[in-house]
């Protein structure tokens, strides 16, 4: 038997009786949801009305779910890339197409993530250069006194 969702377009909230079964289904696939957003704004691509459901996992993979009309999934978008499903049917076994996926990009993902680049707003300003002149000031008071040590102790050594 076929395990199909449908939601309620028009009702569509995070509260759906639907959404709560994606998430679960989620987790028994393996993969933890830690947000679960539902946009209240309907869109159209070619021709398609349809809302989103974004689900962000622990790992930060992003999963939206675009419902149409009917209350059916007719696009998943894995990390803002279209997902195709050979069980469109089923949206357990899809479900777990998707967590599928996930795994097997997870290395790209994260590679993606480390190169990219964050901007610090231009009113924060960061520590890094007074600490590094403290620093510098600390390195120099040491290196004064292992010099003053080391006069004390030739000073002190006896002479053969």
């Amino acid at each position: 038997m076929a395990a199909n969702l449908l939601f309620s377009f028009d009702d569509l909230s995070r509260k759906d009786k639907a959404v709560r079964d994606v998430e679960k289904y989620f987790r028994r696939a393996g993969a933890n949801p830690v947000s679960v957003d539902v946009d209240s704004r309907v869109k159209r691509t070619s021709g398609v009305s349809y809302r989103e459901i974004g689900l962000t996992f622990s790992d930060s993979q992003v999963v939206k779910l675009r419902v149409k009309r009917p209350g059916d999934i007719f696009q998943v978008l894995l990390n803002r890339k279209v997902v195709p499903m050979a069980n469109q049917d089923d949206h357990v076994k899809a479900i777990g197409e998707i967590v599928q996926a996930m795994d097997r990009g997870r290395t790209a993902f994260q590679k993606r993530l480390s190169r990219a680049r964050v901007e610090l707003p231009k009113r924060m300003k960061t520590a890094a250069p007074r600490m590094e002149k403290r620093l510098e000031a600390k390195r120099d008071a040491l290196r004064e006194a292992v010099d003053d040590a080391r006069q004390q102790l030739a000073e002190l050594r006896p002479v053969s």
